[in-house]
């Protein structure tokens, strides 16, 4: 069995098993190479832009012509004989060749035209451009060329998409994305942590690759953490709705039912070792950006508790579950302004006899029944 761990995005462009996994997607593959990314984590990211080349590559394909292909075998060999005086591997038959003998033939040209700019680790941003050729469609067609940003300073960088949207991208932290994006979704691969906001598009959704986890929005803000030595990964909703998906879906976010959705003030975290996920809430939830003035609407004059429950969600969007019918005699007079929310919680409990905890991204109350 092929030592993965050393591959670069390079050879796994050039290996047989991986290019068939990302071609016909077996049951097998999709077992063995689903476990291994698990177990290696530290690779999803070479990984991930290895997959974008490949279909990238296998699109195009349909589009050149047997001529075409020849025509521009021969031109790149002349060219690279001129560089090191070496003979290239000589122009195969393609008639007789095998779709994967093909699409590895056509890889091995599309990666020296690139001229192997994606194996190599530069710290400024670096746009992957090819050669230019007026007979190679498939050149053009991955000429989607992928941009790379990375910030090894001590401060956050601000990184604007194609699209518009906005990413602040925290130290020791790299994304890749192609530009222009593709016609079916926004893909960007991350490794390290960032928050993102994003422009909304309908017609477009937008996904992050971070390591174990893909994340689909159509406009929000949000942050995700995926170092790849971290014990965890997060995904942290500012504003909007998102849709968390496990790795191996990645390639099917626009159509799967996502494992989890997330609000505004809930997180998702993805345990390295137990590979669990779990919903819970934000560390210190915050009012939305529509409530600014929810300090004078969190003042109530013996309220029933149920209506308090009700302003606190309507300002924080954060579910509570309770027994309504419980705790329908139960009446609160309070001013409920600048506290934290957790801090308002306790005042409420305490004033009603009840307790509460956070239960999969929501609060439930437990109560007794009031008098």
């Amino acid at each position: 069995m092929q030592n993965y761990k050393s591959y670069n995005t390079k050879d796994f462009i050039l290996d047989d098993a991986f290019c068939r996994w990302v071609l016909q997607k077996s049951e097998t593959d999709n077992q063995f190479w689903n476990q291994w990314l698990l177990e290696n984590s530290e690779k999803s990211h070479q990984v991930m832009i290895a997959k974008e080349i490949i279909l990238k590559i296998q699109n195009a394909q349909n589009e050149i012509t047997e001529s075409e292909l020849n025509d521009e075998i021969q031109r790149f060999s002349e060219k690279r004989k001129q560089l090191d005086n070496k003979e290239f591997t000589s122009k195969p038959n393609i008639k007789v060749l095998s779709w994967l003998l093909w699409f590895k033939y056509s890889a091995v040209l599309a990666i020296a035209i690139i001229g192997f700019a994606l194996i190599t680790n530069q710290d400024t941003v670096k746009k992957l451009t090819f050669s230019e050729t007026a007979y190679d469609k498939r050149t053009k067609a991955i000429e989607k060329a992928l941009v790379e940003v990375s910030n090894d300073g001590n401060h956050e960088k601000m990184v604007k998409l194609p699209d518009g949207s906005q990413v602040l991208l925290s130290k020791n932290s790299k994304i890749s994305y192609p530009n222009p994006f593709g016609v079916t979704q926004r893909s960007v691969y991350l490794s390290g942590e960032a928050f993102f906001e994003v422009v909304k598009n309908p017609s477009k959704p937008f996904v992050v690759y971070a390591n174990e986890l893909a994340t689909r929005v159509l406009g929000t803000s949000f942050t995700i953490s995926s170092y790849d030595k971290a014990d965890e990964v997060k995904v942290i909703v500012k504003t909007g709705k998102v849709a968390v998906f496990p790795l191996g879906l990645e390639d099917e976010v626009l159509d799967k039912k996502p494992e989890m959705m997330l609000t505004p003030n809930q997180k998702v975290v993805f345990n390295r070792i137990d590979n669990q996920m779990k919903r819970s809430l934000v560390e210190i939830p915050e009012p939305l950006k529509n409530s600014a003035d929810f300090s004078k609407s969190l003042v109530f004059e013996n309220s029933p508790v149920t209506k308090v429950f009700e302003k606190l969600f309507e300002v924080y969007n954060i579910p509570i579950v309770y027994d309504n019918a419980l705790m329908e005699n139960c009446r609160i007079t309070a001013e409920l302004g600048n506290q934290p929310l957790f801090e308002k919680l306790d005042l409420i409990c305490r004033a009603i006899d009840a307790k509460y905890e956070v239960i999969d991204g929501q609060i439930v109350i437990h109560a007794k029944k009031c008098n």
